[in-house]
């Protein structure tokens, strides 16, 4: 896949000015063994026309002035003008900026810097930098962002030209004869790339970082990450990418890392960055694709929308990527959100970030409270009956909820079933009604429910260890293990409940061992799943370390006993045997009968 990047990277740069010669080197590729697909590809490179840019262009240019593209800037000034010496006109602020970066060229300048130099220290929105930029690129038809670069998570650069010398013709002429010899290489790496069968490559490793929030107050925090989010679910319905899990690629929030460490540590090819800034009716959305080696731009772009538009944003977003990497562009478009709707997702996203942050009971009642008031004041958004669901399979399952056990497995699946309704494309209302039905015992069916849920975000590690869990219930734990090691690829810091669900696996299996150093490879556990660290001990025959992880499950746990793990792991566990093995451990590791 990497070779295929080049292979599109070159043809985006030798297809701009295309001379007869390089159509001469493509047109063999283009009629050799090809699919047709493949042929008509190639043929339509060769046939695209020259396009060339005139304009009347002075004869001299003074010692203050720089070329820039299709203009020419007054360093002392500002100010610019165009090739045959008439001004364009250019907004102050703008024109400052592009002073700063003129008196600083080919150096980075922070945005820090610019905002102290152009604006005095004075508060302004958080954009009004990317904004001035934006101008100025337009001004000097600077549309592959190569003349005032983005340095990520720095600021900006004015790039300047190479000043012609006596020898640039024949360093010209040197260079018609390098390019034949390049062409000649790209013909051989084209035929190579097209004639070589799709599965011999990885997919390319795509990562989404949290979006930068520029939002004034009140405003800030409000959609938190719910568009970078969105776009990591319509990135991921491409099958020709894997688009890395949330979980991992948000963990460098505010990093001081650079991308290509930050992709070094992903594994991924291409990172997506950007930023948000929402002012109670419009969201502006800036985003730029990078590439995760050589941190060059590939794709940048800004959207400013109505906030309803911002799933459609989202969709375009995506679109724009893919046709950047070079995959099938299949159809992502999204309904409309509603305030309420939005609203009801980030209290979602915060209840989500909660239990995963901290596995406790505390944090799972303050959900519960939360996504009962999401439920009062947004019934037409599926977020709040979805998240309620989850919280509620969560309670009852460990035990921190206390109640009529049939009538809250009852509202559970209403809930669940409601989100459903409410948004049948919804990946995660799905996961909510897997694991409603799982917990009723309707394992099979809970299967079906996670698989649709995969569907729609193939990237959701969420989902996906519900698919693992309702695979071991049903005693496929090869089948389990090759879900978890597909989800590692996506979520390559290993969060808790990938490993805790792939321990279990190997337990299930008798891998013992394996299944000890799997628990103890994830950072951290919560003393829920000391439950299965007791059973792991106890397997390996290691009887005081079994009772030291239950000693420690009960004491947050008092009133465990067998015969309730044994009420509640007897709707789900179909493997034969397997529960019998899991209470016996219990019970040898010291939790009581009753």
């Amino acid at each position: 896949m990497r070779i295929k990047r080049l292979f599109a990277i070159l043809v985006t740069r030798f297809i701009k000015y295309p001379q007869s010669w390089e159509r001469k080197m493509l047109l063999p590729v283009a009629e050799g063994p090809l699919s047709e697909k493949s042929r008509q590809w190639a043929l339509a490179m060769v046939e695209l026309e020259d396009q060339p840019m005139r304009f009347t262009k002075r004869k001299t240019l003074k010692s203050s002035e720089i070329p820039l593209g299709t203009v020419v800037v007054e360093r002392t000034t500002g100010r610019v003008y165009d090739l045959a010496g008439s001004e364009i006109e250019l907004r102050h602020q703008s024109r400052e900026v592009l002073l700063a970066l003129a008196k600083n060229a080919d150096q980075t300048v922070t945005r820090d810097a610019l905002i102290d130099e152009i604006w005095s220290g004075r508060a302004v929105a958080a954009d009004s930098v990317a904004q001035c930029i934006a101008e100025i690129r337009r001004v000097v038809g600077d549309t592959e962002k190569r003349i005032i670069e983005t340095v990520p998570r720095e600021g900006y650069r004015l790039v300047l030209p190479v000043p012609e010398t006596h020898s640039t013709t024949s360093t010209k002429r040197l260079g018609s004869y390098s390019m034949v010899a390049a062409l000649a290489v790209f013909a051989l790496i084209t035929a190579y790339v097209l004639t070589r069968p799709d599965d011999a490559t990885d997919a390319p490793v795509v990562a989404v970082l949290a979006f930068e929030d520029f939002s004034a107050e009140p405003h800030k925090g409000f959609l938190s990450d719910a568009i970078s989010e969105n776009i990591i679910t319509a990135l991921a319905r491409f099958p020709q990418m894997a688009v890395i899990s949330r979980r991992s690629s948000f963990q460098f929030r505010d990093s001081p890392q650079g991308i290509a460490e930050i992709a070094k540590a992903l594994g991924a090819d291409l990172v997506l960055e950007g930023s948000q800034q929402y002012d109670g009716s419009r969201l502006r959305i800036t985003a730029q694709l990078i590439d995760g080696a050589t941190e060059a731009h590939i794709w940048a772009d800004e959207f400013d929308v109505p906030l309803g538009a911002m799933l459609e944003a989202n969709s375009e977003i995506s679109r724009m990527i893919a046709k950047a990497v070079g995959t099938s562009v299949i159809d992502t478009a999204a309904a409309s959100m509603s305030a309420g709707d939005v609203s009801a997702l980030m209290i979602s996203n915060a209840a989500q970030s909660r239990i995963m942050r901290s596995f406790t009971r505390e944090n799972l009642l303050i959900n519960i409270e939360e996504q009962e008031r999401s439920i009062k004041d947004y019934p037409e958004s599926a977020w709040g009956f979805l998240g309620q669901a989850l919280s509620l399979r969560i309670g009852l399952q460990y035990g921190w909820i206390e109640g009529d056990e049939v009538a809250l497995r009852k509202r559970m699946y209403d809930l669940a079933r409601r989100g459903v309704e409410l948004d049948p494309n919804n990946f995660m209302a799905y996961h909510a009604l897997g694991r409603a039905l799982m917990f009723d015992g309707q394992v099979e069916d809970a299967t079906r429910a996670f698989e649709r849920g995969i569907e729609l975000n193939p990237s959701s590690t969420i989902v996906g260890n519900g698919l693992a869990v309702s695979q071991i219930y049903q005693g496929k734990s090869d089948e389990a293990l090759a879900t978890l090691d597909q989800l590692e690829r996506i979520d390559p810091l290993k969060h808790f409940d990938l490993q805790w669900n792939k321990a279990w696996a190997l337990w299930q299996k008798g891998d013992c061992d394996e299944a000890l150093a799997s628990f103890k490879s994830a950072p951290s556990m919560p003393i829920a799943a000391n439950k299965l660290l007791a059973a792991i001990h106890h397997c390996i025959g290691d009887k005081d370390n079994a009772t030291k992880a239950m000693d420690e499950y009960l004491a947050e746990n008092p009133h465990w006993t067998v015969s309730r793990v044994k009420s509640i792991e007897s709707r789900m566990w179909t493997a034969p045997g397997v529960l019998d093995r899991w209470l016996i451990a219990m019970e040898a590791s010291g939790m009581p009968r009753h």
